[in-house]
């Protein structure tokens, strides 16, 4: 069993939102529609794709880092810096 997150399926409902916006834009692909539109929603999936990878790498950080046994106080300062350039890369 995965320790990533305590509520899968909030990750799940979004990895599904995110498969209906890509859907979507093979769509407008298909059908031609117009070049600002699609690219207006590939941000869209870039955003929404960019947002659930920040969530877990973070969950990934406060579960081997932030909760080992006996993590210092560097650790937690460094894990803190780590969040925040993720948080500025991945926006």
């Amino acid at each position: 069993m995965g320790h990533l997150h305590q509520d899968t399926q909030k990750l799940v409902a979004r990895v599904r939102r995110l498969k209906g916006q890509l859907e979507g834009v093979e769509r407008m692909l298909s059908e031609q529609e117009d070049c600002y539109a699609i690219l207006q929603n590939v941000a869209a999936c870039r955003g929404a794709l960019n947002s659930l990878t920040r969530e877990l790498i973070h969950e990934h950080i406060e579960h081997h880092l932030l909760g080992a046994e006996g993590v210092t106080d560097s650790v937690r300062l460094a894990s803190q810096e780590v969040q925040a350039i993720i948080n500025s890369y991945l926006k």
